[in-house]
């Protein structure tokens, strides 16, 4: 048995029972890799002897767990560094990521917004979070969480010491792609990507291992999914990889797709989702045009392997980060190297991971790639594969591949530093090291302190305040203009941002989620956000508030940051009356209502509520599209109606007839057995008689259940894999050593493992 430097032990002094070997000192294995001979506790022939033993926790391995919480420590920091600026009072408000002061439950989870029935366990436990520290609090905190669970994830997948750990942590916080996705407001994403790297940690540990189901991957693949709906597709990939690279066993097909089908289960609401016929949104082939990587000025094989290419490209609120040619080669060169090493080392991980940082590239160019037509092949045929519509998101793949890699050649280079004779040698390993702190040096000032001071915490003006005192709480809606998804803001420094209305005022709000992309208007099925379109493109139609009173739309509200002008028809509707006039938003309250127990109907579309509405022959009856007509109009008759819940509603008592509710239309609304109707507007509305009735949102039930099914699905993964986790630990070092027997335990290197 020899140390690393080649110095044999004295003779007959072996190394004490139970007493790992010193960091930096691992056992002498021969060139052929073979475990060193057992020695056997205080030198006595036939005595066993045990591993070392966590006090508290029998089989923890201290050293491999203490260096990986050092490295999510590490990550910690680094993420304090990154969100600090906006820890102090006030809003942070990012492109897909904002946050406001009544920032209620999104009613996807309930199934009532068609763009938001993804990572419903997600949005649920952010919302718990909002609950507890609040909103402003939590937009940071979700950011934070991503920096020590990567770390330590990537910590966990490249294993050995800390001159390969903290490199290789330290390198999946500031990189490019995190850059970009945190000034995107990727925020789940970014979270479900972190995930990823346990997921592949605890993969490629059950591979070894040779079992035939594991729990641990699968809970982390679960986890992952239930953050990102993109989780599914990258952490496949991994576990495919892991499982026939670099020559697949039948376990390991076995096992593989045990974990992916055990993970399954986190998808039970879906099932809910597609048995209850829920609206989702629309995705087609022009949003594989829309949402194509961006080519830099190096074309699109240089930008992505430099871990760029966000869609946006050089539109506003796109990251611009300058990472120069020579860092990017830099960094492209010393993680191929390093993946070379790990291939040497460790043929399963490096091979997965290899093959991983190509797929990450090839498959994050898209359909302007060389994989084009079978991306687009895919995106047609194969199910749920529209989640992967944005086609850089690949490069997440690439980038984990990245952090392995790097964290191996300057493990190498510190080595060979050390190890060199010659002072060239030395200062040829130490200059190489340098080069590799370039990469950091040139990504840091784009990422720390609130992405290089690019971002920083918003204050609503006051004249918002003021609107949401006089509107007060109440379940009829505030129409929000202008009628943009994402749009910039002077409280925004004029940074484009999804438009935070639904965020700050404590009334449902009304607004648009049109996306606006070239081809690309929107995904959007509403016929609700369908008729405010068309009702705004023509200026109101001459009866803007009598038009949006079966929306039940009580105040419309004007932010004048920019094209104010455009709305200024909205002075002259004449049921509209001004009650808030600032520089910064007009607040308007609709004094006509449309909702509740209208009582009469008439059957028309669109353009025939436009022109009753013209002639002033519109009253509150509702307007069906299929009829049946009823009762006179116009009629003046509303009210009687309150919500009793997120998916409820109750009509009281009062004269028989139709009753509007405020609700996108949906077959799903039931009214104790009374058939429902679509009115013009995309609303319901039900044939009620005096008594009073309850409106149910049906398929809530079903999504209630799956979602139940969904969460204890998770957490019995995440429990077997605590179990599974301790007795495996708790059998690999308890294992005693006789005679002639060599116990599989990890090999140390450098620094310890």
């Amino acid at each position: 048995m020899t140390h690393a430097a080649g110095k044999p032990h004295a003779a007959g002094k072996p190394h004490a029972a139970g007493k790992p070997h010193a960091a930096g000192k691992p056992h002498g294995a021969g060139p052929a890799g073979r475990p060193p001979p057992v020695t056997h506790a205080a030198g006595k022939p036939g005595a066993p002897r045990r591993g070392p033993r966590h006090r508290r926790l029998p089989g923890l391995d201290k050293q491999a767990a203490r260096l990986t919480a050092e490295s999510a420590l590490l990550g910690l920091v680094a993420g304090m560094a990154v969100v600090a600026p906006w820890t102090r009072d006030g809003y942070l408000l990012l492109l897909d990521w904002v946050s406001g002061p009544h920032q209620a439950i999104n009613p996807g989870l309930y199934g009532l917004d068609p763009a938001a029935l993804d990572a419903l366990p997600y949005r649920l436990v952010t919302h718990a979070l909002r609950t507890v520290v609040g909103s402003g609090a939590t937009s940071w905190l979700m950011i934070l969480l991503y920096f020590p669970v990567a770390a330590g994830g990537v910590a966990a997948l490249v294993r050995g010491g800390r001159l390969r750990r903290y490199p290789a942590a330290l390198f999946v916080c500031c990189n490019p792609f995190v850059v970009e996705r945190i000034q995107a407001g990727h925020v789940p994403f970014l979270v479900s990507v972190a995930l990823l790297c346990w997921l592949l940690a605890s993969a490629l540990h059950a591979r070894r291992r040779g079992h035939w189901f594991a729990a641990r991957p699968a809970g982390w693949y679960a986890l992952a999914m239930a953050v990102g709906p993109h989780a599914a597709w990258l952490g496949g990939a991994g576990l495919l990889a892991i499982a026939l690279l670099p020559r697949p066993r039948r376990a390991d097909l076995v096992r593989t797709a045990g974990v992916i089908a055990a993970a399954g289960g986190i998808y039970a609401y879906a099932l809910a989702v597609l048995a209850s016929a829920i609206l989702t949104v629309r995705v087609g082939e022009n949003d594989l045009q829309v949402y194509a990587p961006h080519a830099g000025p190096g074309g699109m094989l240089a930008t992505l392997v430099s871990l760029r290419g966000f869609w946006r490209g050089a539109a506003d609120s796109s990251p611009q980060l300058g990472l120069g040619l020579v860092p990017a080669t830099l960094m492209a060169v010393a993680a191929l190297a390093g993946l070379v090493r790990l291939c040497r080392s460790d043929r399963a991980a490096g091979a997965a991971l290899s093959v991983l940082a190509l797929a990450g590239v090839l498959l994050g160019a898209g359909i302007r790639g060389p994989l084009g037509a079978v991306y687009q092949a895919a995106f047609d045929v194969v199910p749920l594969f529209v989640a992967m519509r944005e086609q850089q998101k690949w490069v997440a793949l690439t980038m984990i591949a990245y952090a392995v890699g790097i964290g191996m050649a300057v493990e190498g280079l510190a080595v060979a530093c050390r190890r060199a004779r010659l002072p060239m040698q030395r200062l040829t390993a130490a200059g190489a090291l340098l080069a590799v702190g370039t990469v950091y040096a040139a990504v840091a000032p784009s990422l720390f302190w609130g992405l290089g001071g690019s971002v920083r915490i918003s204050s609503y003006p006051e004249s918002w305040y003021a609107a949401d005192d006089i509107m007060g709480a109440g379940d009829e809606a505030v129409l929000f203009l202008p009628w943009h998804e994402y749009q910039p803001f002077g409280f925004t420094d004029s940074r484009t941002v999804a438009t935070p209305a639904a965020a700050f005022f404590r009334r449902p709000v009304l607004s648009s989620d049109a996306v606006e992309l070239g081809p690309v208007r929107t995904n959007s099925v509403s016929r609700r956000m369908a008729y405010v379109h068309r009702l705004l493109a023509a200026g109101g139609a001459g009866g803007l508030g009598r038009l949006v009173a079966p929306l039940g739309v009580r105040y419309v509200a004007l932010a004048r940051d920019r094209e104010a002008e455009s709305y200024a028809w909205l002075n002259r509707q004449d049921d509209l009356t001004p009650v808030l006039r600032t520089p910064n938003l007009d607040l308007y309250r609709v004094e006509v209502v449309g909702t509740g127990r209208v009582v009469s109907a008439r059957t028309g579309d669109y353009a025939e509520a436009v022109g009753w509405a013209a002639r002033g022959v519109l009253g509150s009856e509702a307007v069906l599209v299929d009829g049946p007509d009823r009762g006179a109009v116009p009629s003046s008759s509303s009210g009687g109606i309150h919500r009793t819940g997120s998916t409820s509603w109750q009509v009281r008592r009062g004269a028989p007839g139709w009753v509007v509710i405020p609700e996108e239309w949906s077959p799903g609304w039931s009214a104790g057995g009374l058939p429902t109707r679509r009115t013009a507007a995309g609303t319901v509305a039900v044939r009620v008689g005096t008594g009073a009735v309850a409106v149910r949102y049906t398929p809530w039930r079903w999504l209630r259940l799956g979602l139940i099914t969904s969460l204890v699905s998770l957490a019995v993964l995440i429990a077997a894999g605590l179990v599974e986790h301790r007795r495996d630990l708790s059998q690999w070092w308890a294992t005693p050593e006789g005679d002639g027997v060599q116990v599989r335990r990890p090999h140390r290197t450098r620094g310890g493992c």
